[in-house]
């Protein structure tokens, strides 16, 4: 029984590898003025703050074409510069001239066509909401 319940383990960590190996999983992000890779994983909860005003942002759609547009801006609670976000916070809803701080997860997201794993950010809990 015991040597069942380890192959049936081993089996299914087999498989799983198998289904994420060509997966990219590594994004350029700008920390303290300096570009670094990083990877992008499932995290269950971190807090950001978000700035009372968006910033003119772009990013590149599906067909190639690079679109101007208005993004978040956020920072974690202990860093001084914000970030863009590239994207939305599912189930915040951003209203201008407040700060806000959030808890939030992050869930890493595989699209299986294109074989990039990209991080989907979603609401926990609103912390905090500061008129500006």
């Amino acid at each position: 029984m015991k040597k069942l319940a380890i192959a049936a383990l081993l089996t299914t960590f087999t498989l799983a590898g198998c289904s994420t190996m060509n997966l990219n999983d590594e994004r350029a992000m700008v920390v303290d003025g300096k570009p670094v890779s990083v990877k992008v994983v499932n995290i269950p909860s971190f807090k950001v703050e978000i700035a009372p005003r968006k910033a003119v942002c772009e990013f590149t759609d599906k067909n190639g074409s690079t679109i101007e547009s208005q993004c978040l801006q956020y920072r974690q609670t202990y860093q001084k510069n914000y970030n863009t976000l590239n994207g939305d916070i599912q189930g915040f809803t951003y209203e201008p001239n407040y700060r806000y701080v959030l808890d939030v997860r992050q869930e890493a997201v595989a699209d299986p066509v294109s074989g990039v794993v990209k991080p989907v950010w979603l609401l926990n809990k609103v912390l905090s909401k500061t008129a500006e």
